[in-house]
């Protein structure tokens, strides 16, 4: 199993984490995430998971960009950090699952068909989102401008998901 790990997995317990995956499990995370850890602790964490095979790599340019287009088309892309989108597609690239506290990492994740895992918390409940005009309420298709008041067409959380359908 190809296991990808934020930031978090070395602030809460990175320990129990890096220990909880079997000898065959390839770990993986990203040299953003590394400049993300800067607590002594966590620090430490993360020099352990490094000695026990946490290989560091950058995503290619190709699952950069699918991952670019999937947040932007989910209306993401305002929620999520470069680190974000880089361990999103690392995990898209080498087929992993996501190790993250981040809610809106999961979502996005979930959205683009990768795999998670929480840490310390619970799971993520998918949202689902959509656009809808500042000025008359309308739901449209995307951003832009409403044809109907001329208002601008924004994001919004519209509930919970049940899933994929």
């Amino acid at each position: 199993m190809t296991v990808v790990l934020d930031a978090s997995a070395f602030f809460a317990a990175g320990e129990a984490v890096v220990a909880s995956f079997g000898p065959g499990d390839r770990l993986l995370t990203t040299p953003s995430v590394l400049a993300e850890v800067r607590d002594a602790a966590a620090r430490c964490r993360l020099e352990l998971a490094l000695e026990r095979g946490l290989a560091v790599l950058e995503p290619s340019a190709s699952s950069l960009g699918a991952v670019d287009a999937g947040v932007v088309a989910s209306g993401d892309a305002d929620r999520l950090s470069v680190t974000d989108r880089d361990l999103l597609a690392l995990a898209l690239e080498h087929g992993g699952t996501l190790v993250t506290d981040d809610f809106a990492l999961q979502n996005a994740a979930l959205r683009l068909g990768v795999g998670c895992r929480p840490i310390a918390q619970r799971q993520a409940a998918p949202r689902r989102r959509g656009y809808r005009c500042a000025g008359c309420g309308r739901f449209g298709e995307g951003p832009g401008e409403c044809p109907i008041c001329g208002s601008a067409i924004v994001p919004v959380r519209t509930g919970r998901s049940r899933g994929p359908r």
